[in-house]
This record gives structure tokens, sequence and C-alpha cells, in this order.
């Protein structure tokens, strides 16, 4: 997925989440892990450590829960952006771990 730009107070971010990461374990995947660069004219201003769990999927795309990755990405990525964008306007670009 490529980044997504938002605009927060004429201030413009551009997220672009990393690649993600699953648990691991001999049962169905419960949680999925990624960073988002947040950078702001061109600097990197903050990395959003996101965590996205199985119950979200499924109250979102209970369809994709069990992957196939490519249609799964995107919502992984869909929720997470979602609360760092809100995470922005609420004054907090920094680093720091996020949980959708």
């Amino acid at each position: 997925m490529s980044g997504r730009t938002v605009d927060v107070d004429g201030v413009e971010y551009l997220l672009e989440p990393q690649s993600v990461r699953t648990s691991l374990g001999e049962s169905s995947p419960m949680l999925w892990g990624f960073e988002v660069n947040v950078t702001t004219g061109g600097e990197v201003v903050g990395v959003k450590t996101c965590f996205v769990g199985r119950v979200s999927i499924h109250s979102r795309a209970p369809e994709y829960v069990d992957g196939p990755m490519e249609k799964l990405v995107p919502v992984l990525h869909d929720l997470a952006l979602e609360k760092v964008e809100a995470r922005l306007k609420e004054g907090a670009p920094g680093n720091e771990i996020v949980f959708a």
C-alpha cells in the first residue's frame, strides 16, 4: 500500500505503512504489527508502531481475517492509519505504540 496524506491544522503529513509482521503460533494469527513512518516536509517526525488485533479485522472485514494477505494488508493498514490520523489530530506526531 502506498502512503496516505493527511492535513492536520494546516500541516500536511505523509503516513507510510511498512511491512506487516504476523504473530507466530500454531493457531490463526491474533495480532499483526508494523510501523508507520510519519513525515512532513520530507522529514520523518515520528514512527508509530501499530498493532492490529484479530477482533478489529473481524469487525471490519471478517472475510479476510484469515487472508489472503493481499486482501488482509489493506484492511490492516486502513485500521492503523485511522488511529494514527486521530493521534495526529490530538497533537501527537512523535514515536509511540498505537493499537487498532
